[in-house]
């Protein structure tokens, strides 16, 4: 995927893109969220607001700060659902594949994510 560092007159951040890459969302997507956002309020950290944005099937979340120019940098952003092949549905499969295991199914679930079958 192109992505750019500077887009829409808002800096994003590394993590931002790679964000964007792991999950599947594009960068055109993510930044109309952010400047047309359904609902826009403070974030969970001091100084950041997130801006979500309802499409046809999903959910659209931005989490942005600004510097001190006032200007805007992306920190992170993400989709519910998550998209197919994302590494958010990967987590999620881990995450069930643990919780349903017996003590020694939890013992494999473990040792096939350190050798990377899971994310």
């Amino acid at each position: 995927m192109n992505l750019n560092k500077h887009y829409g007159n808002i800096i994003w951040t590394n993590h931002a893109l790679d964000r964007l890459n792991q999950r599947g969302l594009t960068q055109s997507l993510a930044y109309q969220s952010f400047a047309h956002p359904d609902k826009k309020f403070p974030g969970k950290n001091h100084g950041t607001t997130e801006f979500q944005k309802k499409t046809a099937k999903s959910l659209v979340t931005i989490i942005a700060t600004q510097n001190e120019q006032k200007e805007w940098l992306v920190l992170s952003c993400w989709i519910n659902p998550p998209l197919p092949g994302s590494i958010d549905i990967e987590k999620k499969n881990y995450y069930r594949a643990y919780k349903k295991a017996s003590f020694w199914g939890k013992f494999w679930v473990i040792l096939k994510r350190q050798l990377g079958f899971y994310r």
